[in-house]
């Protein structure tokens, strides 16, 4: 029988105390396991001593070294192991932030490919790029979601916003460096500013918008934490109508605009209804029915237009105010639309509701998806824009039989190289993201701001403390 636990052996040199509180947890329940298997040990070959030596090797094998990791596995070679934390990842979700990248790729590619811009109205083939266009909007909404569905629940991380920016830097930067040592792109300085500086410079205008979302995130969590149910509903609501359905309901005034959602603004409107999802929506397994309505919801999205365009056909159309409607490509095709919001929160409900997949699927969607990040951040850089979509002539598919085949193969191709380039990568800088000794540095930055955060009420506790010892 394993003796008495020592502190000294699993946590070096007096570590943290939640390290061996983490730690005396996982021995006691290694002492329980090894009393209900006594039974069954004593009938196996195998002598008793050599199995407490198994078992205890075992035990400390898994905890060497741990420091500033959460309880993360942490091997010899100094690598930070995450098993723990592939466990919490939801294929289901994992999917439908595949899904949601797939439609960022459509929308580039019907947009930047020239498809809607060549696309004679009244045609088959107006109507089928339209419709892809309208119904691609849900993906910035549908990726917020995500976010704030776990962001709900998490704590802030230095480090994985540090490796985030990074991530970001090497393809902005790369990307353009390698345009101007092996192409005839002209050498404009901006761009290469833009590049060093990707975030502040908005050269991905979403990656700026993420970034100040999740710094805020600890802020958003605490107001959150503070409401009730009914007033976080409320504050949805409120939200929701300031910013989603007066801009469409009031479209001829700019009042209360957020550049069609492109905004900071929106983003912490939508991290309200991911949280509230996180927090009190308790899924009915009936997937089904949701997307169906998540179909509809999308489908209205690109009909919209069709029936402006209609409306302003008749003499109505001749009423001044009516164009604005128009606005853009439609006041309906914009990420902060009731149209476009609706559909993308029943989206993801629906995939909430859907049986997460197991085994090598669920492996193969997590591994997919976590290289989704690197997709958008490959195709949709400036120069590969300008230069993909101009090769890629869609407007010659517009009238062709060929033209969904055409655009599914080649959304296809492009996630697919993306991925396998953005896979490369994470090969590459494995060893950086996953250092135990930049983590620990990160770990450590993070608890000083933490003690910032919590500096005043830290000192009022400690005052307190004081005044009750002298009384």
């Amino acid at each position: 029988m394993p003796g008495e636990f020592d502190r000294t052996k699993c946590v070096p040199d007096k570590r943290r105390r939640l390290t061996q509180i983490l730690c005396e947890q996982d021995w006691r329940l290694t002492q329980t396991a090894y009393r209900a298997g006594a039974v069954q040990r004593q009938t196996q070959a195998k002598p008793e001593l050599l199995e407490i030596f198994f078992s205890i090797k075992h035990f400390f094998d898994g905890y060497k070294g741990i420091c500033y990791t959460g309880g993360r596995n942490i091997a010899a070679d100094g690598l930070l192991r995450e098993e723990g934390m592939k466990k919490t990842r939801q294929a289901n979700l994992e999917l439908l932030r595949i899904f949601a990248m797939v439609m960022v790729v459509t929308a580039h590619l019907v947009n930047h490919g020239n498809l809607i811009g060549a696309a004679q109205p009244g045609t088959a083939s107006y109507y089928i790029v339209w419709t892809l266009f309208g119904v691609s909007f849900v993906c910035i909404n549908i990726y917020l979601l995500i976010s704030s569905y776990f962001l709900v629940e998490s704590r802030f991380s230095l480090w994985k916003l540090v490796k985030m920016v990074a991530q970001v830097f090497f393809y902005a930067f790369g990307i353009t460096l390698l345009f101007w040592l092996f192409t005839d792109v002209p050498h404009e300085l901006k761009y290469m500013v833009y590049s060093v500086l990707p975030v502040s410079s908005d050269f991905y205008w979403f990656v700026s918008m993420y970034v100040g979302m999740y710094v805020l995130a600890p802020l958003m969590n605490k107001l959150i934490r503070a409401l009730t149910k009914r007033q976080l509903e409320c504050a949805m609501a409120l939200g929701f109508v300031l910013v989603s359905a007066w801009p469409n309901i009031f479209y001829f005034s700019s009042a209360l605009n957020t550049a069609g959602g492109v905004s900071i603004v929106w983003f912490l409107v939508v991290y309200l209804f991911g949280a509230y999802l996180r927090l009190y929506y308790v899924p009915d397994q009936k997937a089904g029915k949701w997307f169906l309505r998540a179909a509809a919801a999308a489908l209205l999205i690109p009909a919209s237009r069709f029936v402006i365009e209609a409306l302003l056909k008749t003499p109505l159309g001749k009423i001044g105010i009516l164009e604005d409607l128009m606005w853009g490509y439609s006041v309906f095709f914009t990420y902060s639309s009731m149209l476009v919001t609706a559909a993308a929160v029943l989206l993801f409900i629906a995939f909430l509701n859907l049986k997460s997949p197991g085994g090598r699927i669920g492996a193969f969607i997590n591994r997919t998806a976590g290289a989704a990040f690197g997709v958008y951040l490959i195709h949709d850089h400036y120069y590969i824009r300008e230069s993909l979509w101009t090769q890629i002539d869609g407007a010659a598919w517009l009238g062709k039989w060929y033209l969904l085949p055409a655009c599914i193969g080649t959304i296809a191709a492009v996630y697919a190289v993306c991925t396998v380039i953005e896979l490369i990568r994470q090969g590459i800088f494995y060893r950086f993201e996953h250092s135990v000794s930049i983590a620990g540095f990160f770990g450590r930055m993070d608890e000083k701001l933490r003690s910032i955060w919590n500096g005043a009420s830290g000192a009022d506790k400690n005052g307190a403390l004081t005044e009750n010892k002298r009384n």
